[in-house]
């Protein structure tokens, strides 16, 4: 072979290896770190005790992790007495945010924030908060009757209100409290149908079709977790009864699987350990994802 055509040809192949193991090297970064994972639904076991199950997790030595463990600690909209919202949660409960509407646009939003003072912003979804001008503003006799009655102000307080408002370019903060079971109450008598989902925990209220209002509602739950065979299993316990599991297998996973016989073991020591009734996991389905990139 002549020399000059093995110099070319090795001139050649340099690149191309490099590209080879560029790219095989990616693969294999990719390949080692796909794991597959268990998914599961959501069970009601009935009313728990939520301080004692969450005193246990954390004596058993598990990893526990939420924001909102426990209500006594955080800022949130206090809700008062409202008969309905108590049955349904069965414990403690906090409101995050309610946004009254004015209509599909435009809504009067209160929320803490998880802050002392109260946050009240009139959201436009054409226009950031900052932006909005007063001839932006809904009709003043919409606007005071909102701020009135989740306040608990008076005309004047009201009308005071409204002006901070519209100077603050539809941002203010103030040490008033929300009266939630008056708002509650509006939303409640003045619409024909209400939508709630799952554990997120927010209910939409409307009037004919069009949305009235929106509610979200916090309650004390944490997720839990531990592992077992390099997999990491986790249950997510809600204060309302409500619990449910999911599985993230070791890196490297993709496409393999555990024995159903195996992972219902594992959860049915944890429900053990954490004072729950262990039969309410055969009620948990579970989605396996083989997570191939």
């Amino acid at each position: 072979m002549d020399q000059n055509f093995k110099i070319l040809l090795y001139i050649l192949l340099i690149p191309v290896s490099l590209i080879v193991l560029l790219y095989g090297g990616f693969a294999a970064v990719l390949i080692l770190s796909d794991q597959a994972s268990y998914y599961g639904n959501d069970v009601y076991i009935g009313p728990i005790d939520y301080d004692s199950v969450l005193a246990k997790a954390e004596d058993t030595g598990y990893t526990v992790d939420r924001p909102w463990t426990r209500l006594n600690e955080t800022n949130l909209i206090e809700p008062g007495n409202v008969e309905a919202l108590e049955r349904r949660f069965q414990k403690g409960y906090r409101v995050h945010r309610v946004e009254l509407y004015y209509n599909k646009y435009t809504y009067l939003e209160f929320c803490k924030y998880d802050d002392p003072e109260t946050a009240v912003t009139l959201w436009n979804h054409s226009e950031i908060p900052t932006s909005l001008e007063p001839s932006m503003f809904p009709s003043d006799s919409w606007m005071l009757e909102m701020l009135g009655r989740s306040l608990g102000l008076n005309e004047t307080g009201s009308q005071e209100f409204l002006e901070r408002l519209k100077l603050e370019r539809a941002q203010q903060r103030t040490n008033e409290s929300v009266d939630f079971p008056a708002t509650y109450a509006y939303l409640n008598q003045s619409s024909t149908k209400t939508v709630t989902s799952g554990m997120c925990n927010d209910e939409e209220f409307y009037r004919d079709g069009t949305k009235i209002g929106y509610i979200a509602y916090i309650i004390p739950e944490f997720s839990v977790s531990t592992s077992h065979n390099f997999n990491r299993y986790t249950l997510d316990v809600s204060s309302s009864g409500s619990v449910s599991a999911d599985i993230l297998m070791h890196r490297a996973s993709a496409g393999k699987k555990i024995p159903e016989e195996e992972y219902r073991a594992v959860f049915k020591e944890m429900f053990e350990n954490l004072g729950l009734p262990a039969e309410k996991v055969d009620e948990l389905e579970f989605e396996y994802n083989p997570s191939v990139w």
